[in-house]
């Protein structure tokens, strides 16, 4: 089978969908040798996996690649011969759309939390979603809250929708014992963006252990994404700037230490997909904070404290109970990395590539 990959969001320091593409990638051309995997990405951009790269120039801003995926991409597909397209986030061409084509959709915030991005950003999320998966021979998403919303918001049969959720991230192996913090801290995960919901979490933090100075500490890992002005300075608004620390980019390596050494990893956002920082927290036995509904429920299950991102007191609540009394959540948390130990990459390349059979008419 020749499938082509649009993996221009891909980037070895990119969140959670260059991850998405750089795992399921790899894990699929491991598992299916066989296939023939092209990936078309940005310049100078080395995806592990694909027997064939296509190179992109001047595509490293979000414009450039919008662009060139509505106009340029669609000949460049055609003219490589292939069996399947696959795009690993929410648009495709669709000025002159490609057949046989198959979207990933994460989330649909744009939709559902317009108030949480730029204008002009929300409005061309919101077009090109729309107008991307009514000429999508299929979609993937990785849980049954976006194939809801997928069906509720954008009125998409069930039929033409397949819930694969991602793989989580194992344990690194041989890692230095040398903490990289020296406090006990909690640790959040995510890009700096309003969904991510640290200010709410900043002024919870604040609001317990502002006056507790042998208390915890509280990091932040992520990079900067977009209106993060109020997170960023929330720490000096509540007077807790000494024990609350942004980390910027945070290597696979030094994150897995991170989490190693974590009381607890805490994650209230708004409305996530899937929830990468969940999952991997509890794959790691480690007690986790986390929204209720929608997919971090799912994820989390029974397994997190769960609270309600919206009120600042329920989050003050579940780090109080964390650091008063970690051993239930730790319990917890180890049922929960049993329950994930089977939520792995290959298994879905396994479920991806039924996905491809069906759209490009090789089932058996």
């Amino acid at each position: 089978m020749k499938i082509t990959w649009d993996a221009l969001l891909y980037e070895p320091a990119g969140a959670g969908i260059g991850r998405y593409i750089k795992e399921l990638v790899g894990a699929y051309s491991v598992t299916f040798p066989n296939d023939e995997i092209t990936a078309v990405v940005m310049e100078g951009q080395e995806l592990p996996g694909p027997r064939h790269l296509v190179p992109v120039p001047f595509v490293h801003q979000s414009p450039q690649r919008l662009w060139f995926e509505q106009i340029h991409l669609g000949p460049l597909v055609r003219k490589n011969g292939y069996d399947v397209v696959h795009f690993g986030d929410y648009q495709m061409p669709i000025i002159n759309p490609l057949s046989r084509a198959i979207v990933t959709v994460h989330d649909l915030v744009a939709f559902k939390f317009p108030q949480l991005f730029p204008k002009n950003m929300g409005r061309l999320k919101r077009f090109l979603m729309r107008h991307s998966v009514i000429p999508a021979s299929h979609i993937i998403v990785p849980s049954e809250a976006t194939a809801e919303d997928l069906q509720t918001i954008l009125r998409v049969e069930s039929k033409k929708i397949s819930v694969i959720p991602h793989g989580v991230a194992p344990v690194l192996e041989r890692l230095t014992a040398e903490r990289l913090y020296p406090r006990p801290y909690f640790l959040a995960v995510g890009t700096v963006e309003p969904r991510k919901n640290f200010e709410r979490l900043i002024a919870a933090f604040a609001k317990r252990f502002r006056d507790q100075p042998d208390g915890p500490d509280l990091l932040i890992a992520g990079k900067p994404g977009w209106l993060y002005g109020n997170t960023m300075n929330a720490s000096i608004r509540y007077e807790i700037t000494q024990r609350v620390k942004f980390l910027g980019f945070v290597s696979d390596p030094d994150l897995e230490i991170l989490y190693r050494d974590a009381m607890a990893v805490v994650y209230p956002s708004l409305y996530e997909g899937f929830g990468f920082p969940a999952a991997e927290a509890l794959i790691r036995s480690k007690p986790l904070l986390c929204s209720t509904g929608g997919a971090l429920e799912e994820v989390a299950k029974h397994d997190a404290l769960l609270i309600d991102p919206y009120q600042v007191a329920s989050i003050a609540e579940g780090l109080d109970a964390l650091w008063r009394d970690i051993a239930p959540w730790q319990h917890r948390a180890y049922l929960g990395s049993q329950r994930l130990a089977e939520m792995t990459w290959s298994q879905a390349a396994a479920k991806t590539r039924l996905v491809y059979q069906h759209v490009s008419g090789e089932e058996s």
